[in-house]
């Protein structure tokens, strides 16, 4: 049996997205028919109706479906100026194992011509290159902060981010968080349209909610579904998980866009799906608003979460174990080791201690009680429902800081990154090169170099600078040290089979 798992922004063939397509019709089809039946008149459904009756009735659907209709399309355009696309840059390194059969091993996007493989296209790595990613992302204030998944910024050293109306900026990140798979970024912009929050704490299930990011690069999609499930855990895919279970479509790019309810509030941030194998199974996985929130609040004011401890290691009470603890609760966790001189143990509880409720909430497993403790601020006395003995109390605890810190990667630039073409390094051009004799090859780029951050890329061809024809090697080193005392230079490029100009600032 092939095992299932978690998988990130994995490409799917057509018929997945047909699928897709279909289910989605399907719901908003469903949706119309249960609004409509709740409007007509009751004698409809308990005699047959004349034909005045009839037209009445074919109105009064009509007439619902256009509402029905009118509101997803207000809050389709509502939602879409506020979802942004993120793409990003990392270092990747090659696979020696990959076979090459290019006639011009040195010239990287001729390589990709060239190669013949089984493996799938997203899996092929880029020989000593640079991967880039994309994804999605939300904003949160109008002064420009934007709420993402980790994983789509992980180890990136350069991000753009795209707003919907095409303007493009270089953000800086602000902070991330692994375990729950957080990040913040920030662009120099102001009156942005910001998401309004939701409770994702009155999510029901069979709810109708609509998903909203870049899926496969295509900005702005929206697709539909329903609530599956809620405070769904054991996914096994980040540390602190009550994740909102929908079939609403997340696929390629989909990471951290924006999960709605249809008031057109923000209640979850898409972050993975399952898959078995290659095949879609059809639900997706969001973070709840309560989660994001609060993560995104503690990120923006100390550009790390603070998350809160209580010192203690639990197990799932299991019904024989709640035979040994002389105890009727089916739901609940059992002590089985206390951090001295941590918050639990100061507060007296003890080994094969049952614990069944946190501030009133019911606990069902370890991982529910240990989500709840992580989002409590540090400093709350909270109060736990303990059993011992089979007799049932009520415990103050005072919540800590987790103790051990998570280290920010630091990410470093080369030296004289932003100065005009450092950090490219270029070759002539192969003998018999099918497009031309003039120009000279990128080789290699340095990872956040100005020329890497503003869209140079390995295997271009430079054909002038600042209208100056390259023909050489020694023509481009000559022009290259002109650019040292300038702020700007427009490049023109072969790219493949286009032309193109390239404009370089210092600064951006």
């Amino acid at each position: 049996m092939i095992p299932t798992s978690i998988r990130h922004q994995h490409r799917h063939g057509r018929r997945e997205q047909k699928a897709l397509r279909r289910r989605s019709v399907w719901l908003f089809s469903f949706a119309i028919l249960i609004l409509s039946l709740s409007l007509l008149p009751t004698n409809l459904l308990a005699s047959k109706s004349p034909k005045p009756s009839q037209k009445k009735d074919t109105a009064a659907l009509s007439s619902t479906s256009s509402a029905l209709s009118h509101a997803f399309m207000g809050l389709a355009k509502q939602a879409k100026t506020s979802v942004v696309n993120i793409t990003v840059k990392r270092n990747m390194t090659g696979d020696p194992n990959h076979p090459n059969n290019s006639p011009y091993p040195d010239v990287p996007f001729l390589q990709q011509l060239f190669q013949q493989s089984s493996v799938p296209e997203e899996e092929i790595p880029f020989p000593g290159g640079r991967e880039q990613g994309i994804g999605s992302g939300v904003i949160i204030s109008s002064d420009g902060y934007i709420l993402t998944n980790h994983h789509v910024v992980d180890q990136a050293y350069d991000i753009h981010v795209q707003l919907n109306d095409e303007r493009i900026f270089q953000a800086e990140l602000i902070g991330t968080d692994q375990p729950t798979d957080m990040a913040i970024l920030k662009i120099q912009a102001s009156q942005l349209p910001a998401f309004q929050w939701g409770n994702s704490d009155h999510l029901k299930v069979g709810e109708i909610v609509m998903s909203v990011g870049n899926p496969f690069g295509l900005s702005s999609t929206m697709t539909m579904g329903i609530i599956s499930a809620t405070g769904r855990g054991n996914v096994g895919f980040v540390d602190y998980e009550s994740f909102i279970q929908t079939d609403a479509a997340i696929n390629l790019g989909n990471s951290g866009g924006a999960l709605l309810n249809l008031k057109g509030e923000l209640i979850g941030i898409n972050t993975a799906i399952l898959q078995e194998s290659r095949e879609m199974v059809g639900f997706g996985f969001a973070i709840p608003s309560r989660m994001a929130k609060s993560a995104a609040s503690s990120i923006m004011t100390q550009g790390k979460v603070s998350r809160g401890w209580i010192g203690m290691a639990t197990q799932k009470l299991t019904p024989e174990l709640a035979i040994h603890f002389n105890t009727s609760h089916e739901q609940g966790v059992v002590i089985t080791d206390l951090y001295k001189d941590g918050p639990a143990a100061r507060g007296k509880l003890q080994r094969r201690d049952v614990i069944v409720a946190y501030q009133g909430t019911p606990i069902t497993d370890p991982r529910h009680l240990h989500t709840l403790v992580a989002e409590t601020l540090p400093g709350t006395s909270i109060t736990l429902r303990r059993l011992q003995d089979g007799k049932g109390k009520d415990m103050t605890i005072r919540i800590e800081e987790f103790p051990f810190e998570t280290i920010q990667p630091t990410r470093l630039k080369p030296k004289d990154a932003d100065q005009l073409l450092t950090g490219v390094t270029v070759e002539p051009l192969p003998k018999k090169f099918p497009w031309g004799k003039e120009g000279v090859l990128v080789g290699e780029i340095a990872p956040g170099s100005l020329v890497d951050r503003q869209g140079l890329e390995e295997g271009d061809m430079i054909l002038d600078i600042n209208q100056a024809p390259i023909r050489s090697v020694k023509d481009f080193e000559q022009l290259r040290k002109q650019l040292k005392s300038q702020d700007t230079a427009l490049l023109l490029l072969r790219r493949q089979n286009a032309t193109m100009f390239l404009p370089l600032h210092k600064g951006k």
